[in-house]
């Protein structure tokens, strides 16, 4: 007996539609978020750009040992930031030196929902973006977090508060640059401090972090204003002390300091120009 005509046809048509279905279903899948970033507390973050790249895994191990929680990986993809940094490798070999600690990767890149994937899969807990560099940032946000990552925003300088506030609610980190990143100084201390009370005023359970040259002259007014999160790079890995110099960085923490910031803690969840060729004017952030 013949078979009909188009049951060929059907037949491949069904299957083609069971692929669609599959593939659609995969593509909206939400993988658990691999770490908790926590409360809102001081954190002492080093610039892994700053390390020697020889001696990585030893730099970042001892980094830790000194009660660095987290490790900043700040990739820059040399349009959006005029430099060219490192990649997802870097952020692997990040990963797999400190298990334990929190990888947070700044993406400095044009279209940063293009990376999210190659980083979450490198091992990121944290990935924030530039809104500047995407058409659409809070779906790129979305894209993180659907990767099982903590999403984040950056503020460049000349970026106002006001301009990310519809994206607040989507993010967990908000980074605060005194410098803008790949030209190093001058550094905007004064208004990255408006920024920082500002944002903390919007979200006090956000972490609120500070990049782009931060040293113990310049930690307290930043945490007296609200950050949570210090950003620092030749002052950590230059030390032969860095125990010395994460405690002298958070000397003026919240938990030593009064109420100010103490009632974030209670509700959380999940100056001056600076030579280009000093640590302090940081173009690498």
């Amino acid at each position: 007996m013949s078979k009909p005509i188009f049951a060929g046809a059907a037949g491949g048509l069904t299957t083609l539609l069971l692929i669609s279905a599959a593939a659609a279903a995969m593509s909206t899948t939400i993988t658990k978020q691999r770490v908790t970033l926590g409360r809102v507390r001081p954190i002492v973050a080093p610039s892994v750009a700053k390390a020697n790249f020889l001696a990585l895994g030893a730099e970042l191990e001892a980094c830790t040992a000194a009660g660095c929680e987290w490790l900043h990986c700040s990739v820059q993809d040399g349009v959006f930031v005029p430099k060219v940094s490192f990649g997802a490798p870097v952020v692997a070999a990040a990963r797999k030196a400190c298990p334990d600690t929190v990888i947070d990767v700044k993406l400095g890149c044009i279209d940063p929902e293009n990376r999210v994937a190659e980083f979450a899969a490198a091992g990121a807990d944290a990935i924030s973006f530039h809104p500047e560099a995407t058409k659409q940032p809070a779906a790129v946000a979305q894209r993180i977090r659907d990767a099982g990552v903590a999403p984040g925003i950056v503020l460049n300088p000349g970026t106002a508060v006001a301009s990310v506030a519809p994206l607040l609610d989507m993010v967990d980190i908000a980074v605060v640059m005194l410098v803008s990143p790949g030209h190093g100084g001058p550094k905007y201390t004064e208004q990255a401090v408006e920024k920082v009370k500002a944002l903390r005023a919007l979200r006090p359970d956000l972490h609120i972090s500070v990049d782009g040259g931060v040293n113990e002259k310049i930690a307290p007014e930043l945490l007296r204003a609200g950050a949570n999160v210090l950003v620092a790079g030749g002052a950590i890995f230059k030390a032969d002390d860095k125990k010395a110099v994460v405690a002298e960085l958070i000397r003026n923490a919240p938990h030593k300091r009064g109420n100010d910031i103490q009632a974030a803690d209670d509700h959380s969840g999940p100056a001056g120009s600076a030579s280009a060729f000093e640590d302090d004017a940081c173009p690498d952030a």
